[in-house]
């Protein structure tokens, strides 16, 4: 799962491929620097673009050699090279490839969908408008200067509805409408027969409201419907009648606190407000004698979402979800101004005013937060996809003959996107795997949306690679990179890793190269709790096998079972590590044993005996005390064998008029 993980990212660093891999380690280390994917070079896909060179016959094209060489050399991830050692590394990176293609690696089916996952994750951000978040900031902070005052109809339905059932809810809100068009009142139609259920009561008037306070289909609607006018809409609620009544401008938002004794609801709404009158203007008259309004909030509120703020709310506009009576006082008042308690159906209020604004700042702030609501808003990202496949429609070229798909001739094309023709087979196909056996429950006319945009999304995801330099270089460098890591692990990486027999020869062979300036520590460091009998168990152990090993799995079987020494397995009162430690790696190995002249430093609380054990060795023993060096040297003699084998193999050939243009 680890290396499946770096593979993701050994793609985004790209420079991994070019230079040779120095250990398991290294591959490790540039896997938490992250994905750098789309720090990406635009190189400028028209004009000539001569080929630089080519690898057992395939063409490296000079756009796609630049934008390697630049990215790399201005990513920090390796040392800058010289050009002509850019170019052996380039060309024994495309040898590498040719071996993996020569395999069949990229034919198999695992390659096929790692490839395909990589390029749906590269793609999406070229599907979607790059753009469309601020376009949307901008399209909140316009319309939030004017507040709509709506009312609607609702027929509920399920958003993954089958199109029998979507059918049935667009015949049922267009059923109302036409009584509407008749003459019914729409409060009459809401309160009888909206699906919302607070439309019994308030004739599914809504009052005003602002941006962001509605689901985005709903607010769309709203802001762009004209006054007196009726929409029908759908939103993940079901379909909707939008009766647009009145717009004003936005009023000032306020920032106010407030001090409420909420009523009883065992008796009536005139008993609970008399009952609970004699508390709210002894807390008043606490206000009026200079007590802070924050202090008595804390402690005489209700109100557990404010209380613990001095009783304040973030700042509200008019079209705040609040009583009317609530919002009246608040845009009453002056800034510091004390309210005197006054009544809504959820108890009494004292209010004061903090501060007023006439609309919300645009700073840096507001911005980064707006964009982070709307990115957890789906529905509002779909309408701005929506508007991106329109625009595609015309860019593309998209013609559409609908007459076509009324005839018999279902062979004739009705559609082309460019060079692409599209036949009313094809779109007869499309309307069964899309809505199987409901498919005539769908009108033609939202069939043929539906299917215009499927296909221009299509149309612009197949030619992303001609539409830009960017993604084309991208794509190829993951698909090159999954090639290489496949054919390369098994040749290098792996290997080196797993033959032990290889890098015990290795090793006797280069001894000299991995000597230690200064001596080394091989044994136990134990921290325990300050218990005789634990720590004589220990010692016992420890003192009496000189195999390190052995006395862990002395101590497994005789400490760890033993419920005196270790009464709860889960709180520990030992820790033991084994190893081989090198100066400056323990503080307590570096004074005793290495007898270097270091402070002591503190020991755990719960574990403040130590003891060391084991031997001081001068050089490694065996290649283990060296691994990860041992390894990084021989995938190095590997890899130049390897690679010596591939340009043996595959023929190389530079065109050295053009390389040396781009060495100027």
């Amino acid at each position: 799962m680890l290396i499946n993980l770096w593979k993701r990212t050994f793609f985004s660093i790209f420079a991994r491929i070019f230079f040779n891999l120095k250990s398991i380690q290294m591959k490790m280390n540039f896997m938490m620097m992250g994905l750098l994917a789309f720090g990406i070079l635009s190189v400028n896909a028209k004009g000539n673009d001569p080929v630089v060179m080519t690898i057992n016959g395939q063409p490296v094209t000079r756009s796609e050699f630049e934008y390697f060489y630049n990215k790399n050399n201005e990513q920090d991830v390796i040392e800058q090279k010289s050009f002509d050692e850019y170019v052996e590394l380039f060309v024994n990176y495309k040898l590498k490839v040719q071996e993996a293609l020569s395999r069949g690696i990229d034919t198999t089916q695992a390659y096929i969908d790692e490839l395909e996952g990589y390029r749906k994750q590269l793609a999406e951000p070229y599907l979607l408008n790059e753009n469309w978040k601020d376009q949307a900031v901008e399209e909140i902070i316009r319309n939030r200067k004017e507040e709509v005052h709506a009312a609607h109809i609702l027929v509920r339905l399920d958003e993954k509805a089958s199109p029998k059932k979507v059918a049935e809810a667009y015949a049922r809100i267009d059923s109302i409408r036409m009584e509407l068009e008749a003459g019914a009142s729409f409060d009459s139609l809401a309160r009888v027969k909206s699906e919302d259920p607070s439309a019994r009561q308030n004739g599914g008037d809504l009052g005003y409201f602002s941006v962001m306070q509605m689901v985005y289909p709903f607010e769309k609607a709203a802001y762009e419907t004209p006054v007196g006018e009726v929409a029908t809409l759908r939103s993940q609620f079901g379909v909707h009648l939008l009766k647009v009544i009145d717009r004003r401008p936005a009023r000032p938002e306020v920032l106010v606190a407030h001090i409420m004794k909420t009523f009883s609801r065992n008796v009536p709404p005139q008993i609970a407000a008399a009952q609970a009158k004699p508390y709210i203007d002894s807390v008043y008259q606490v206000l009026k004698g200079g007590k802070p309004f924050a202090e008595v909030a804390a402690s005489a509120s209700d109100d557990q979402y404010t209380s613990q703020r001095g009783g304040a709310y973030p700042w509200l506009n008019s079209s705040a979800r609040f009583p009317e009576e609530w919002m009246s006082v608040a845009y009453a008042l002056k800034k510091g101004e004390i309210s005197e308690p006054f009544t809504t159906d959820y108890g009494w209020h004292i209010m004061t005013k903090l501060d007023e604004r006439s609309e919300a700042p645009a700073d840096s702030a507001a911005m980064a937060e707006l964009r982070e609501m709307i990115t957890r808003d789906p529905s509002r990202a779909e309408s701005y996809r929506r508007q991106q496949q329109e625009t595609w429609m015309l860019e593309d070229g998209m013609k559409v003959n609908e007459y076509v798909l009324s005839g018999k001739n279902r062979n004739k094309v009705f559609m082309t996107i460019g060079k692409q023709k599209y036949t009313a087979q094809q779109f007869d196909e499309w309307c069964q795997a899309n809505y199987g056996d409901e498919a005539g429950y769908v009108k033609q006319a939202d069939a043929l949306d539906a299917y215009k945009r499927a296909m221009i999304t299509e149309y612009e995801d197949a030619h992303l690679a001609d539409k830009y330099s960017e993604f084309r270089n991208l794509y190829k460098e993951y698909h090159d990179g999954i090639l290489l890591f496949d054919v390369a692990g098994g040749e290098v990486w792996d290997k080196a890793a797993q033959d032990t027999v290889g890098l015990e020869q290795y090793f006797e062979a280069h001894r000299a190269k991995y000597a230690w300036e200064l001596p080394h520590f091989k044994g136990a460091f134990i921290e325990c709790a300050d218990d005789t009998l634990l720590v004589e168990a220990l010692k016992n152990i420890y003192d009496n096998h000189s195999d390190i090993q052995e006395c862990a799995d002395l101590v497994r079987s005789q400490i760890l079972t033993d419920t005196i020494l270790t009464p709860n397995p889960k709180v520990p009162r030992f820790h033991i590590v084994n190893g081989l430690y090198a100066p400056g790696d323990n503080n307590t190995v570096d004074r005793e044993r290495l007898h270097i002249n270091v402070k002591p430093n503190d020991p755990r609380a719960n574990m403040p005996v130590r003891m060391t054990y084991g031997r001081v060795v001068v050089a490694p023993e065996s290649v283990d005390d060296v691994r990860s060096a041992v390894v990084a040297d021989y995938q190095n003699e590997l890899e130049e064998k390897w690679v010596a084998e591939l340009r043996a193999k595959f023929p190389v050939v530079l065109n050295q008029k053009q390389l040396d243009k781009l060495r100027k």
